[in-house]
């Protein structure tokens, strides 16, 4: 009688372990999503930290409408470099980087030398604040 108590208990026991484990290949990790406003207020911080670095750096008007501009056509690249199937990984990040660095050419060449770096510490130094 003990022996079938004892097995009739185990049995139970790793058949309640069984079930009660999860099926890691029916839950999909879930994404990190953020909602209109997060993304809005992360825009409008994103701006703000943009326009204290032009004043800090002494950035014109004008330079600043130009600099948005060699930017966001950057920025459009990018993506369109990011959606290209055709490149591998290697590919896509080769160009990238190419992209960036004639970015910063013309960045240098319409802020000047000066005004650049300035402006680069500045903004380094204001995601390094966000972090913290």
């Amino acid at each position: 009688m003990k022996h079938l108590l004892t097995t009739l208990f185990a049995v139970c026991l790793s058949f309640t372990a069984a079930v009660a484990q999860d099926k890691t290949t029916d839950k999909a990790p879930q994404e990190k999503t953020m909602s209109k406003e997060d993304k809005a207020a992360a825009k409008a911080k994103k701006e703000a930290d943009l326009q204290e670095a032009f004043k800090t750096a002494g950035v014109t008007a004008d330079e600043q409408g130009k600099f948005k501009v060699i930017v966001d056509e950057s920025s459009a690249l990018n993506k369109t470099i990011k959606a290209d199937s055709s490149l591998t990984a290697d590919e896509k990040m080769t160009k990238a980087k190419e992209n960036t660095k004639a970015r910063d050419a013309k960045l240098k060449e319409l802020l000047g030398e000066a005004k650049y770096k300035a402006l680069k510490d500045i903004q380094k130094a204001q995601k390094e604040a966000q972090v913290k």
